[in-house]
């Protein structure tokens, strides 16, 4: 059986003309949906057409970019359909697994995905490098720093316990405490 899948990713799009080529590649059943390809996993329709083929079916889409968005994604969904026993072909490129050039073409796909996400990591860990030398912070952003340090401790001198003050500053007491003795450390070795 040949079972076809046709996506937009908006409702302001039409799935018609992916429809008609699937019925003329002879489609018996067509998944469609209206949703972003960037993830697999957050496709109903795909899931459920992926449930759906059985082994000898033809999983069939327009292109490949209407099946994932994401090589990674692509290639999971492939290694899925070959371990049923289905082949998946896209009628406007020239890719079949049912062929021998198409699985080479697969695994390709599956070298270059691997490529990408190593060269993704690298850009992202240079990114980080560059910031932190630039001093920019991640994270969110300190609810108490050392001016408030100085005012916990002048409340700590007045009698309000660590508690009050944590309630006071909306953090944790122990968090208050650590800063307390960081602060107190630091202005010890200075001395």
């Amino acid at each position: 059986m040949k079972v076809g899948y046709a996506r937009v990713s908006s409702n302001g799009q039409n799935l018609l003309s992916q429809i008609e080529s699937l019925e003329q590649a002879g489609c018996e059943k067509i998944f469609k949906e209206k949703v972003s390809g960037t993830q697999a996993a957050n496709r109903k329709e795909l899931q459920d057409a992926l449930d759906f083929v059985r082994e000898g079916d033809t999983f069939i889409v327009t292109r490949l970019d209407r099946c994932s968005r994401s090589v990674l994604d692509l290639y999971k969904i492939i290694e899925t359909l070959n371990d049923k026993g289905v082949s998946f072909k896209a009628t406007e490129q020239e890719l079949d697994t049912s062929t021998s050039t198409g699985r080479l073409m697969i695994g390709l796909l599956s070298i270059v995905s691997a490529f990408e996400t190593d060269l993704r990591a690298e850009r992202q860990a240079d990114g980080i490098a560059s910031a932190l030398k630039r001093g920019v912070r991640f994270g969110r952003r300190t609810k108490f720093d050392d001016e408030k340090t100085v005012k916990a401790i002048q409340m700590q001198k007045d009698g309000m316990t660590n508690q009050q003050i944590a309630d006071h500053y909306e953090i944790g007491r122990s968090t208050l405490l650590r800063w307390i003795a960081e602060y107190k450390k630091r202005e010890g070795h200075k001395e």
